[in-house]
C-alpha cells in the first residue's frame, strides 16, 4: 500500500460518490433510466465497502471527537442514504417514468446528496488519530474492499 493514506482513500471514495451524485442528478433530470440504473450499480459497489469501513472501524475510533451523539447522527444520515437509495432502484427498475417518478427520484436524491461532503470533514480528526491507528485503519478498509460488500447488502447486514 505504498503511497496510499487514509486520508486519501476516504477523500477519493468521497470525491466518487459525489461524481455519482451529480450524474445521477443529470440522468434524472433526463429520465435516462439505463444511465441511472448503470450510476446505482456502480455507487452500490462503492459505497457498500465504504459504509462497512465506517461503520465498523472508523466511527468507533473517531468517537472521542465526535461523541456519541456524532456517532449517531452518523449513522442516521447513513441510514437516510439507504432509504434514498433503495427508492431509486425502485423507480429505476422502472421502463419509463411519470413526472411525479421524476420527482421523487429528485427528492430521493436530495437525502443522501450531503453526506459525503459532510463525512469527508471527519478527515480533521483522522489526521489526529495516531499514524500507526490511521495505517491499521486504512489496512481494515482495503479488506472491507476486497471483501466487496455492495450497499445492499451491507444494509441487509446491519438491519438483520
Amino acid at each position: 500500500m505504498a503511497g496510499k493514506t487514509l486520508i486519501g482513500e476516504f477523500h477519493s471514495d468521497h470525491t466518487k460518490v459525489v461524481q455519482a451524485l451529480m450524474d445521477l442528478r443529470s440522468a434524472i433530470q433526463a429520465q435516462d433510466i439505463a444511465r441511472i440504473r448503470a450510476t446505482l450499480n456502480e455507487a452500490n459497489k462503492l459505497v457498500g465497502p465504504h459504509f462497512k469501513f465506517e461503520e465498523l472501524h472508523l466511527y468507533p475510533k473517531l468517537r472521542e471527537f465526535i461523541g456519541e451523539a456524532g456517532l449517531q447522527r452518523l449513522l442516521t444520515e447513513h441510514d437516510g442514504v439507504f432509504r434514498g437509495v433503495m427508492a431509486l432502484m425502485s423507480l429505476a427498475a422502472k421502463d419509463t417514468w411519470s413526472k411525479s417518478d421524476a420527482e421523487t427520484a429528485a427528492a430521493n436524491l436530495e437525502l443522501i446528496w450531503e453526506h459525503p461532503i459532510t463525512c469527508d470533514g471527519l478527515a480533521l480528526y483522522i489526521e489526529r488519530l495516531p499514524h500507526t491507528l490511521q495505517e491499521e485503519l486504512l489496512n481494515q478498509m482495503e479488506e472491507r474492499r476486497r471483501e466487496g460488500t455492495t450497499l445492499l447488502e451491507y444494509r441487509k447486514e446491519r438491519f438483520s
